[in-house]
């Protein structure tokens, strides 16, 4: 007599389950003496002119970043450098500290050889500290046509968010590369250099099974030859289980545009893009208004120190909360810029060595926006509405349509 239909079935999940218990006991006793991964194994070192050294912001070992030569900035800018503490467990959008991540906090934007002395700069060079991109190639282009940037004696920052949304991603990094922009990281950038280091960190078995993985587990049918080949399996890949798998950090979306990207990009893609700091300070001496400004991506904290920012506040942040806290959505609170500049107004006093001005991206629902003390440049380059730059040694503003869709 044949067994019917749902007996096999049941037959065929328990038999798959125990086997899975027996694979789970094994793997369990054979995993104490798995090597853990080096978190500082990530650690990068660059050639710029500013020397850079590790500092771990707290008592995590995977939370390491790297913070440069502070020699050309004011004593009270750089006065405290022991940044001990963690991330707030109730965060708005916290960003991760994961070992993949591998910030670089702050680096120093060079000075020119004839630019040591204050307000004495190159004739025709300027500094021009561009908005998001996101992967839009065409307005990227037609803002250097535009503005008549010369690679051999303008210079270009980038406020970060290279990457996603718009179709050419990989384009614009190359392009940066080409012309010689320096950067700062966005939280789009942020993701996909998460994926693509936690890429690095698996075996290409292992890359394959994600790149196969569904979430539709409802679909999930199982099948009597299926069962009968578990043991084959398992013993094809009891080597595999043997080794500790890292963890696909929690954040990140396997379905996203973000693991796309990484998946493609090339060595020299992802070893620019890792190299774009937090915050990248520009001198005073560049500067029209004398003071050091400081190119971040979203935004800071404006009741902490410069360098005692959170990463994920200065990738992340639109408003601040009534109790302080930052978050990344614009429906509550205030805009952390207004605040910050409502803060520097109640002084009562003009510029003085003592301040510095903030430029970011991150917000286009806001639109270009300047005030005193910050200017905001994300003008919806990927939404068909323009790229934005400011030009730090004149204080100019230059915004250039941008082709909808984000050109081809």
């Amino acid at each position: 007599m044949g067994i019917p239909t749902t007996s096999r079935a049941l037959l065929a999940l328990g038999t798959a389950l125990v086997l899975m218990c027996t694979t789970l006991v094994f793997v369990n006793n054979h995993s104490t003496n798995n090597t853990i991964l080096d978190r500082s194994s990530h650690a990068m070192t660059h050639s710029h002119s500013a020397s850079v050294s590790l500092v771990s912001l707290s008592d995590d070992p995977s939370l390491l970043v790297q913070t440069s030569d502070n020699s050309n900035l004011d004593d009270h800018e750089w006065d405290h450098f022991e940044m001990n503490f963690k991330e707030p467990k109730t965060a708005p959008g916290s960003l991760p500290s994961d070992e993949y991540a591998q910030y670089i906090y702050q680096e120093i934007f060079p000075l020119p050889p004839d630019s040591k002395v204050p307000h004495l700069r190159p004739p025709a060079g300027r500094t021009i500290v561009v908005g998001d991109i996101h992967g839009s190639i065409d307005g990227f282009n037609g803002f250097l046509v535009q503005t008549g940037y010369d690679h051999r004696r303008d210079s270009l920052i980038l406020a970060g968010d290279l990457v996603a949304k718009g179709p050419r991603s990989l384009k614009v990094i190359d392009r940066a590369i080409e012309i010689g922009a320096r950067c700062v990281r966005g939280n789009h950038d942020d993701k996909v250099i998460r994926w693509r280091g936690y890429l690095d960190s698996l075996t290409p078995s292992e890359v394959a099974q994600l790149d196969n993985e569904t979430d539709d587990n409802d679909d999930i049918d199982i099948n009597i030859n299926d069962v009968n080949n578990l043991n084959n399996i398992i013993n094809d890949d009891i080597s595999n289980l043997k080794r500790k798998k890292p963890r696909t950090p929690y954040d990140l979306d396997r379905k996203s545009e973000h693991y796309d990207i990484a998946r493609r990009l090339s060595t020299r893609q992802y070893d620019y893009l890792r190299s774009c700091p937090l915050i990248l300070t520009v001198p005073r001496e560049l500067s029209v208004h004398n003071i050091p400004i400081h190119v971040v991506h979203a935004g800071i904290d404006p009741r902490k120190n410069i360098l005692h920012q959170k990463p994920w506040v200065l990738v992340n942040v639109r408003n601040l909360l009534e109790d302080g806290t930052p978050s990344r959505t614009r429906k509550t609170g205030q805009s952390w810029a207004k605040a910050f500049n409502e803060l520097h107004s109640n002084t009562g006093r003009s510029r003085t060595s003592r301040d510095f001005l903030v430029v970011y991206g991150h917000d286009a629902g806001r639109s270009l926006n300047v005030k005193t003390w910050t200017i905001g440049l994300d003008s919806g380059c990927v939404y068909g509405r323009a790229l934005s730059g400011y030009v730090i040694e004149t204080g100019r503003i230059h915004t250039v349509p941008c082709p909808a869709h984000g050109g081809k």
